[in-house]
């Protein structure tokens, strides 16, 4: 997960335009204006069959350069969805989400209908990570996915009355556009880990891993790729340096090096930075490597 700026995404949606030059708060409007009146299971059907926040897939695209904002994985043989953050249809997490045959507690029998046309209530997901299914290419029969889940810390918040500022609330979920929430996770070797020893931080990132399906097996491949890729470069940069000739041709090589490594963590060109990164920093502590790769880490 890397963080994307809501400031960016902020802007972008305030320069967009429909077919007819309707701005996005005017679009937003007009779906409200169509609801009012309306019973709730009549907003419902309507947001079902209204799915307008599709228009900004473009700018959710551009800001991640084709990346699920979860996963990192970039956009393959299915489409990247937008995700409500907040359900927009109900709103429910498991008792026990590490018990496949727990119950489902629902905070929200409607959901946050009246955030489903809210752009800073979207994020752009992969379909594995967006909808409930199990991993097809694993012997686990386990179902995981967001869906209608999202998980509350009910003991310092409540949960939002309809309508209400969200405030109250405090997500288990780690959530992109929040750069303290992108830092909480990390890779081993590709596999998805706490990046903290908090217990709370540490249960909201597992519960990330759960419901994002961020453990699916395929992205475990694919990050595995990525750390080996970056080990392969860092062992090959370490050798030209310790062979280096002089201090001159060091510091020369420290320089090229750098700027070879960089690009394995640049999140506008690369899938899974995030676990390049890991492994960087990983490499940053161990002797023979920290005195010259150490200093690349701090500026990233």
């Amino acid at each position: 997960m890397r963080h994307i700026d809501k400031n960016r995404f902020r802007d972008a949606v305030s320069h967009f335009r429909d077919d007819d030059g309707s701005t996005w708060e005017q679009l937003k409007e007009a779906q409200f204006n169509a609801m009012n009146g309306m019973t709730i299971t009549e907003k419902k059907e309507y947001i079902r069959t209204h799915a307008v926040w599709n228009k900004l897939q473009p700018i959710m695209l551009s800001l991640s350069h084709n990346k699920c904002w979860y996963s990192e994985a970039p956009i393959g043989n299915g489409d990247l969805e937008v995700d409500h953050f907040r359900p927009k249809s109900k709103s429910k997490q498991k008792v026990d989400y590490t018990n496949p045959k727990s119950n489902s507690t629902t905070h929200k029998e409607n959901g946050y209908w009246w955030l489903a046309y809210n752009w800073d209530n979207y994020r752009l997901s992969g379909a594995l990570a967006n909808k409930r299914r199990r991993d097809r290419l694993s012997d686990c029969d386990e179902v995981k996915g967001k869906g209608d889940y999202f998980p509350l810390d009910l003991e310092n918040g409540r949960v939002a009355d309809d309508e209400e500022n969200c405030n109250c609330e405090f997500p288990v979920l780690l959530d992109p556009l929040e750069p303290d929430d992108a830092c909480l996770i990390t890779f081993d070797k590709g596999i998805p880990i706490p990046a903290t020893n908090d217990p709370a931080d540490v249960d909201r990132v597992k519960q990330s891993i759960f419901y994002y399906h961020l453990e699916l097996d395929q992205l475990n491949k694919d990050r595995k790729i990525v750390w080996d890729d970056c080990v392969e470069q860092i062992m090959d940069a370490k050798e030209a340096i310790d062979n280096a000739q002089n201090a001159a041709e060091r510091r020369s090589l420290i320089k090229k090096c750098y700027k070879e490594l960089r690009k394995l963590v640049d999140s506008e060109r690369k899938a899974f930075t995030s676990t390049a990164k890991a492994c960087l920093m990983i490499y940053a502590e161990i002797s023979g490597y920290k005195e010259w790769l150490k200093n690349l880490v701090r500026t990233l």
